[in-house]
């Protein structure tokens, strides 16, 4: 592979969370140039990343802005777009990967000289397709996100196709900026040897924010019976946030919010020891310095997505069943706030300081509402969140197990060898013998039933349609029972909450089938039923298998 193009015009921590997939790129393919294109409202920020050799910066908000960005109108539009395709286009791809979920990104991606595309891309009758199974895979988490086992950077590299030989995120400070941060450091009263904590209290939705009160009172103990000092990092519109903590946490906290650009924020982060993080940008930044982070997720965050990436790494979690959110839901009642504790976040951080195990918590009345987790890579190469307080392991932990290996199984290619789940997969659980969720295994038998019913019918099709003159009127007879199938496999997905990973799967594989003719498609179609016909199969003998180990599930009703 010599030119490959990467797509991501979302955020500044998906941003950065694509330096994985570029490292993997670098390690397997040396001498590939890579061209990453991004909105240029966070370009500053890519100067640190170390794989990039052409970067293509798109004016997301002046062109999506009807009449008051820099493009007002239809003709300033079209031409930025002709001056964008035109820099793209100079050179043709071996492969380009679209990470973005946007039409605008699908239309660029169409527009395209390569000769592989990966993601999202409409065809030339304007039609959205999801090229490429584990990015078909990453639309499927928003729907499914309870039982996504996979972490976003993951996900990237697996659509890559090539893991990096050192894991974790990538960013690279020059020392001399990171020279001049710690000079301002000292001249604001930070000493050689304190102890230095930075807080980012503001998120991209208030929903996801702890409660500024509670960061106030945080840094009050943490400058008071640490000895700490607290830098409060954040946008211009959070230095009020920023002033609430200094006033709560004494003269040991620094008010950093809205003072720092992308560049100096990842020096300053790369100062600190620790970072006390919303789900936001400013944590994957102080990931990619090298920075230990104790991420606290609420709201609609939800960390097995988006957590800080990388060995050591912490995450307070909230317990209430709503947890996490579902996507546009605008909670009148955060209790998920309530649950998480300044004693909680606090206990976590001496821990830290004083060097001890962080490995195991004690599950006391004092947890109640929290989980504690710690990140690790195990032994599949994937980041895993490994719960520090032993409790009983719940139906979704059970499947969200079950689907590690069924993807990892399916979307790989991987032998067709189902190795039981074992204990060291559920590493905190107090289970008893029970049996296993008999509804979704009668579920699943009556969707492997009907996928392997329509797979027949579109079997028939195909071959039907390799003919030189084939009878039209056959196959539309052979095909009318097939949206009547698609239909029931729809309607189990969506009435059996623990299957609907897999129906949603299948879903977007049927509205990505291409083909310029009935054969090519009924071939495709063929394949699609074959790959859930697959993942079905995985999943009813991994739960047999553990059926007939079951000392290792219990539910907590």
């Amino acid at each position: 592979m010599e030119n490959v193009l990467i797509i991501n015009l979302t955020r500044m921590g998906d941003l950065v969370q694509t330096t994985p997939v570029m490292a993997g790129l670098k390690d397997a393919f040396p001498d590939v140039r890579i061209t990453l294109l991004i909105n240029s409202a966070f370009a500053e920020i890519c100067n640190y990343i170390p794989f990039v050799d052409r970067l293509i910066s798109f004016n997301m908000d002046g062109f999506i802005v009807g009449g008051r960005g820099e493009f007002p109108g239809l003709v300033s539009k079209y031409r930025y777009m002709e001056e964008i395709l035109t820099d793209i286009n100079s050179v043709t791809y071996d492969c380009v990967i679209n990470f973005t979920h946007t039409t605008v990104s699908a239309a660029i991606m169409s527009l395209i000289r390569a000769k592989e595309f990966r993601g999202f891309i409409a065809d030339n009758k304007g039609h959205s397709l999801i090229k490429h199974p584990w990015l078909r895979y990453f639309f499927n988490i928003v729907p499914g996100r309870i039982y996504n086992p996979f972490h976003l950077c993951d996900i990237y590299i697996k659509a890559g196709g090539a893991a990096p030989k050192v894991k974790g995120l990538f960013l690279e400070v020059p020392e001399d900026v990171f020279d001049t941060a710690r000079s301002q450091l000292r001249k604001a009263g930070v000493r050689d040897g304190d102890f230095i904590i930075g807080f980012q209290p503001g998120a991209s939705d208030r929903h996801k924010m702890w409660a500024t009160d509670r960061y106030a009172e945080l840094a009050g103990r943490l400058t008071g019976r640490l000895g700490a000092k607290v830098i409060v990092f954040g946008s211009g519109s959070e230095r009020a946030l920023g002033e609430a903590i200094k006033m709560g946490g004494g003269s040991g906290v620094i008010n950093m919010a809205g003072n720092t650009s992308l560049k100096e924020l990842a020096a300053y982060l790369k100062c600190c020891h620790l970072l006390v993080s919303n789900d936001s940008g400013t944590m994957h930044i102080a990931t990619a310095v090298g920075t230990r982070v104790m991420g606290i997720s609420l709201g609609a965050a939800y960390f097995r997505e988006t957590g800080p990436y990388g060995k050591g790494h912490i995450v307070i979690e909230s317990t209430v069943p709503c947890h996490p959110c579902s996507f546009h839901v605008k909670c009148q009642d955060m209790i998920c706030n309530d649950t998480v504790s300044v004693d909680g976040v606090c206990r976590i951080i001496e821990m830290i300081k004083n060097d001890s195990s962080v490995t195991e918590v004690d599950d006391s009345p004092f947890w109640e509402g929290m989980q504690v987790y710690e990140a690790l890579f195990s032994d599949d190469g994937l980041l895993e969140y490994v719960p520090m307080i032993k409790r009983p392991v719940t139906r979704d932990d059970f499947f969200r197990h079950l689907y590690r290996r069924v993807w990892l199984q399916t979307l790989e290619c991987n032998d067709n060898t189902i190795t039981p789940l074992n204990s060291s997969e559920f590493p905190h659980s107090t289970s008893e013998k029970e049996g296993i969720i008999h509804d979704e295994m009668n579920a699943l038998r009556r969707l492997e039933e009907l996928a392997g019913r329509a797979l027949e019918k579109v079997c028939l099709i195909a071959e039907e349609a390799k003919r030189e003159n084939y009878d039209v009127a056959k196959i539309k007879d052979v095909w009318a029972d097939v949206p009547l199938i698609d239909q029931e496999i729809e309607t189990i997905g969506f009435t059996h909450i623990a299957l609907r990973p897999i129906v949603i799967y299948f879903k977007f594989g049927r509205e990505s089938l291409e083909g310029a003719d009935v054969a090519e498609l009924a071939g495709a179609a063929c394949t699609m039923y074959n790959n859930l016909i697959n993942q079905l199969s995985v999943m009813i003998q991994l739960i047999e298998l553990v059926n007939d180990n079951s000392n290792l599930i219990s539910e907590r009703r």
